[in-house]
């Protein structure tokens, strides 16, 4: 259930389990297109006993497993098991805004996961690509974000969801490397040079959603910020310093 900000900002942090930014109730345009539709096809599965950060645990179950099958030569099914969990990205997401679970925890683990996910994947087997490896560069650095991210919630009590670039690009770095994962079990070379260039254009995203994030991060964690969240809460401006960001948990 969501609260009124007066009344989250004075709540002790340990009693914050399901309070996040109220912009996050905002979605961009293409979830609010995605979201009817994979609550409608895949949402009637899940219980409600199911919460999103089970899902979200559950991704990062997969990932070792993807990697254990692609070692074994078993190709396809470690293509089923990492497109599996790409799908519960996609599905925690609406589960969370659809039935109103969104939590702190989730809006820090969920994008971790998806990092973690794509990232050592992409490492194992990719890693011969120069685009590849600016990429998982520029995860590394999105990780160190949502450190700053954490520090930012323990000083500020509010999470700071991620923005549309950001998800796009996440949406962008699944499909380039599904796509590379099947060019490499069909040695395809037209279908490689396809997924490096969706990986470029995943780049450029990311560095978009970089810069927002740095500028948010910088701007929640000045002095002045923080005091104006923590004591002065009434007069903050109802817009929120964080109505660029488009929410995803």
């Amino acid at each position: 259930m969501y609260m009124g900000e007066e009344q989250r900002l004075q709540m002790p942090v340990e009693q914050e389990r399901h309070q996040v930014n109220p912009d996050s109730k905002r979605e961009p345009g293409f979830q609010r297109f995605t979201d009817p539709f994979v609550e409608k096809v895949f949402l009637w599965a899940f219980p409600r006993w199911i919460r999103p950060n089970h899902l979200t645990l559950l991704r990062l179950a997969l990932i070792p497993a993807v990697l254990v099958l692609w070692y074994f030569d078993l190709d396809w099914w470690a293509l089923g098991v990492f497109a599996v969990a790409i799908a519960t990205d996609f599905i925690d997401g609406t589960m969370a805004r659809t039935r109103d679970q969104i939590t702190l925890l989730g809006t820090y683990l969920d994008p971790v996961a998806d990092k973690l996910l794509i990232g050592a994947v992409l490492a194992w087997i990719g890693w011969r690509y120069l685009i590849v490896q600016i990429v998982l560069a520029f995860i590394f650095l999105e990780l160190l974000l949502t450190a700053l991210g954490v520090r930012m919630l323990l000083r500020t009590r509010t999470a700071r969801p991620s923005n549309a670039f950001g998800k796009t690009k996440m949406v962008v770095q699944s499909a380039a490397l599904g796509i590379l994962l099947l060019a490499s079990i069909l040695e395809s070379r037209t279908w490689i040079q396809v997924s490096l260039g969706l990986f470029w254009l995943a780049l450029a995203l990311a560095a978009v959603s970089g810069a927002s994030q740095i500028k948010g991060v910088l701007s929640l964690l000045s002095p002045r910020r923080v005091q104006d969240r923590v004591d002065k809460p009434a007069d903050r401006d109802p817009t929120g310093d964080s109505a660029e960001d488009d929410p995803a948990r």
